[in-house]
């Protein structure tokens, strides 16, 4: 008998089940549309026919890890009622997703370069339905009088991510070094850098 033949729809689900695969076990330096390839099982042809290169792949992988990190922020901040306490929660959020999907935060900050070729509108969306959460617990900090009015409620958002971005990445490069020569808790030091951050926000 003649196997069945998949849909596209399933075709692009086995290619992305693979994709993930290969994301997961090795991280974006070991990811290549070779490694997809093989490890989906399907011709390249047919691989290239629904994803013309592996920028392509990884924007859907990437809509991906924002869905999980929206649902890691909604989670973390729902608890709370100040808005300075909801933006500890996302600073700790950050780092409890890198923990889980270090592979899926790493995507992230690759997709954030200039040179990456977004193409997916899925990966747009969803990074403006970040951009737009983490705004209005900004936005409505200040309309309480809990976060300074004067503050640019877009321009503490960019700050909010960057920073977020770049302790996570060096407690994680640094982890040795702090735990056995400078003894300091990497819990510690993600906590810290919530109260620092958060400070600065506060009405006077």
């Amino acid at each position: 008998m003649k196997r069945k033949r998949e849909t596209p729809q399933v075709r692009k689900l086995q290619i992305m089940a693979a994709a993930e695969l290969v994301l997961l076990d090795g991280g974006i330096d070991a990811f290549t549309m070779d490694q997809v390839v093989k490890k989906a099982g399907i011709a390249k042809g047919t691989v290239y026919n629904y994803y013309k290169n592996k920028d392509a792949m990884l924007a859907v992988l990437g809509a991906k890890a924002l869905e999980l990190l929206k649902i890691r922020f909604e989670a973390e901040t729902e608890q709370y009622e100040r808005s300075i306490d909801k933006i500890k929660g996302i600073c700790r959020a950050c780092y409890a997703f890198y923990q889980e999907y270090p592979s899926y935060f790493e995507l992230i900050s690759y997709m954030e370069r200039p040179e990456f070729d977004i193409n997916s509108s899925g990966y747009l969306g969803l990074s403006q339905q970040l951009q737009e959460f983490t705004h209005d617990i900004i936005a409505s900090g200040q309309e309480r009088g809990e976060i300074n009015p004067q503050l640019n409620a877009q321009m503490v958002h960019y700050i909010l991510w960057a920073s977020c971005v770049g302790v996570v990445e060096f407690v994680e490069n640094k982890q040795r070094l702090l735990e056995n020569h400078l003894e300091i808790d990497t819990g510690m030091m993600v906590e810290t850098f919530a109260t620092i951050m958060t400070e600065g926000l506060n009405a006077k």
